[in-house]
């Protein structure tokens, strides 16, 4: 829970006399089924980004600590959803989303040229089994 501080000007009163009230805002927490709902992935997926560090858990709760995430993660795993979808690795994927100085044109050039090079290889093996089959 997130407390903010608001300043509420009624009419009739002056900046000098505006009243301070407290306003408690309710993060939306999504449980780990949820999310996985939500984007699409398994289980065994998310414990895999959260036991390699690529998407922890916002907070836990309760007595046997349930993994819970709030709206950050949910974007986060949407880009890794959608850098994956595109073929990058993890190790890309961290480097681009965790190093603010990373060179994001740079990882995806160069993911591009390795996605290349794996589909000559593919082809290779078409051309060869298409040989075989004559």
């Amino acid at each position: 829970m997130t407390i903010f501080w608001v300043y509420i000007l009624f009419p009739g009163q002056s900046i000098l006399y505006m009243k301070r009230r407290q306003v408690r805002m309710e993060r939306k927490l999504y449980s780990v089924s949820d999310l996985c709902t939500l984007c699409g992935i398994t289980r065994k997926t998310l414990f895999y980004y959260d036991r390699i560090g690529l998407l922890k858990p916002a907070a836990r709760t309760g007595s046997q600590n349930f993994k819970m995430y709030a709206e950050e993660q949910v974007s986060r795993l949407k880009q890794i959803r959608q850098y994956r979808d595109a073929g990058l690795n993890l190790s890309e994927i961290r480097q681009i989303l965790d190093d603010p100085d990373a060179e994001r044109d740079r990882i995806l050039k160069g993911a591009m040229k390795r996605l290349e090079k794996e589909l000559r290889e593919k082809e290779d093996h078409i051309r060869a089994l298409k040989q075989l089959m004559e």
